[in-house]
């Protein structure tokens, strides 16, 4: 059996759209907490927003966690990478990048939640439940590189915390007798 492809239809449109957003955690009472917004959809996710002309990635996330959320104070830690998806908005193909950055916010943070992008709920979240209480399966990833990052952060600042240096011995293939 031949497969067909689809060709793309001249009179489709497509547009493609950069965002950039952040995974927030802070550190209060002896426990990480991740922190989550409610969208549109119903659904758990992190904040987000289309990037401006002039803005670094960084820049974009910072100001749509502000915009939406109202955290500032926030301590950029690292890239955390990224997320690709199709959907259609009024007729138009939309392909969007969403890029993500890992932030920590000071123990005391409090969201105001302003209504911007439709974002009335939010939630800090134990770390042990992020991964049920994220609504997408396609942030899992960028999830557990996040969280992965945070514990690296906490070893690091603990007293007497050494990077474990390189194996000075790298492994051997096994000989053939």
């Amino acid at each position: 059996m031949r497969h067909q492809h689809r060709r793309p239809n001249r009179n489709q449109r497509f547009r493609s759209e950069v965002s950039a957003g952040g995974i927030i955690y802070r550190k209060k009472g002896g426990h990480v907490e991740i922190f989550f917004i409610k969208d549109p959809y119903n659904r758990m996710t992190f904040p987000k927003g289309h990037q401006e002309a002039g803005e670094t990635l960084v820049q974009t996330a910072v100001r749509e966690i502000k915009e939406e959320t109202g955290l500032e104070g926030l301590k950029y830690i690292a890239p955390i990478g990224r997320t690709l998806f199709r959907f259609r908005r009024e007729g138009t193909t939309i392909e969007k990048t969403v890029h993500f950055f890992l932030f920590e916010a000071p123990s005391e943070a409090k969201e105001t939640l302003t209504g911007e992008g439709a974002i009335w709920e939010a939630a800090w979240v134990k770390a042990h439940k992020a991964f049920s209480t994220s609504g997408y399966r396609n942030l899992d990833r960028l999830l557990s590189k996040a969280l992965r990052i945070i514990s690296y952060e906490e070893r690091k600042n603990r007293q007497g915390f050494r990077p474990r240096p390189p194996n000075p011995f790298p492994p051997r293939r096994p000989r053939v007798v």
